[in-house]
């Protein structure tokens, strides 16, 4: 055995170690209603999918007709994490929506905000500030992601750097996390070199806002799923390899499913 492999070992009995203190730790605290709430949902077939529907498809849209008609496509597949009273509700609640969405769609909100509201923050101007001096209060950092899913055109990639960008020029926003995939619109296999180009251009004014910045930003490049990881790995090197973001510091999530 080489000197490093025996050094690849060390580290990996270390890291090993680390994460097994985390989960002793994390078994020993008292799970609070929602960390439960959120298990439940993790442990479910369908329970994420179900919940970032809801939130993308439900709690977004400004218009309530738009978000009733959602609703009552989610309600075909009510998942079985919730309780049977809730799965009727939201069944319901989708009746409901046809004659009345502006009745119907303010309480659907606020029934999932009180599931998740620990995990999520309303991102509007009027109402971020407010949340994160709240959350800020009990001692808690924030790693602040604009919630979707993987974007599917030019335009929606540019809104949602866009949003990024407004983010970490917040005084009161420290750290950010963006997806490659929440970058550009779908890009072909067989193009690899292309698109770490294509990417890296559209991420550099990002990374260069948050080297330039006069306090420190931090950013974390994360991943859709493993798909990626080769794309997200390169694009993360090449970025950081520029001479004008040396001294950024920055992280990367390295997805394995």
């Amino acid at each position: 055995m080489t000197q490093l492999s025996r050094e690849k070992d060390d580290l990996l009995d270390e890291v090993v170690g680390q994460v097994r203190s985390w989960l002793d730790e994390a078994a020993r605290l008292p799970a609070p209603s929602a960390g439960r709430r959120l298990a439940d949902v993790l442990r479910d077939p369908h329970g994420l999918d179900f919940t970032v529907g809801f939130v993308d498809r439900v709690i977004r849209p400004e218009d309530h007709k738009v978000a009733a008609a959602n609703l009552r496509a989610l309600a075909r597949n009510a998942p079985g994490f919730l309780p049977l009273h809730e799965r009727l509700l939201i069944k319901l609640g989708a009746l409901v929506s046809v004659i009345a969405p502006g009745l119907v769609i303010p309480v659907a909100r606020k029934v999932l905000r009180e599931m998740v509201g620990h995990l999520l923050v309303d991102a509007s101007d009027a109402r971020l500030g407010r949340s994160i001096a709240r959350i800020r209060k009990r001692g808690v950092g924030l790693n602040i992601n604009l919630l979707g899913e993987a974007v599917l055109g030019q335009a929606e990639a540019a809104r949602r750097l866009e949003g990024t960008e407004r983010l970490l020029a917040r005084p009161d926003v420290d750290y950010v996390s963006i997806k490659v995939s929440a970058t550009v619109p779908p890009h072909s296999p067989w193009a690899f070199d292309e698109a770490v180009d294509h990417i890296v251009a559209s991420l550099l004014p990002l990374f260069t806002q948050a080297a330039t910045a006069p306090t420190k930003k931090f950013i974390n490049l994360d991943m859709e799923e493993y798909r990626d990881l080769e794309l997200t790995i390169a694009v993360f090197t090449k970025l950081l390899d520029r001479p004008e973001l040396l001294g950024l510091e920055a992280g990367i999530v390295l997805q394995a499913y």
